[in-house]
């Protein structure tokens, strides 16, 4: 009888400890089930985050892209627009030659280039300034300057040069002329 009181006090610590052990094991599985579903979770809040960022970034880069080549057509068309616009402004100039005014504008040019270089100038021009150019009491040492109007100026000695032809009058006020035109000035 002790055999058998020993054998149930054996048994009854053996379902003890296995009761435990499946208590601690059942513990640690939830512990575990837990922890794998925090990380989980923190792996697709980190994915969704790291997504929407790089979503973001695509949609910067792609806006960005789209504006700089917004700007470069804008600027394209401003270009070919001021081209259009200049070569109308030398098909004006070219059809001032022909009017009225430009003989009195010619004495004009004259009497400026007589001021800037000293007085006694000589003159290359268009051969058809020529005729008014003499009538002015202008030297015309050249009349085979290929210009739209105006002409080039020299002093007595020969040193200095003014340039008042059209096209280096535009030239030179080739920023205003783009200013006047984009209506920036």
């Amino acid at each position: 009888m002790v055999a058998e009181g020993l054998l149930e006090e054996v048994e009854e610590r053996r379902k003890k400890t296995i009761q435990m052990l499946e208590s601690e094991y059942s513990a640690k599985k939830d512990e575990v089930a837990k922890k794998t579903e925090e990380q989980k979770a923190f792996i697709l809040e980190t994915a969704k985050t790291d997504g929407r960022a790089a979503a973001q970034r695509e949609k910067i880069r792609i806006a960005g892209a789209a504006k700089l080549q917004a700007k470069k057509l804008i600027f394209d068309a401003t270009e070919r627009m001021l081209e259009a616009n200049v070569a109308a402004l030398k098909g004006v100039l070219a059809d001032f030659t022909n009017s009225k005014d430009y003989h009195p504008m010619l004495a004009k040019m004259a009497a400026y280039a007589d001021r800037r270089l000293g007085g006694s100038i000589s003159v290359r021009c268009r051969p058809e300034d020529a005729a008014a150019l003499k009538k002015l009491a202008v030297t015309v040492s050249s009349s085979d300057l290929q210009t739209m109007g105006g002409f080039k100026a020299t002093n007595r000695e020969g040193t200095l040069e003014l340039d008042l032809t059209f096209e280096e009058l535009l030239r030179e006020r080739d920023d205003q002329a783009k200013a006047m035109i984009l209506g920036k000035a």
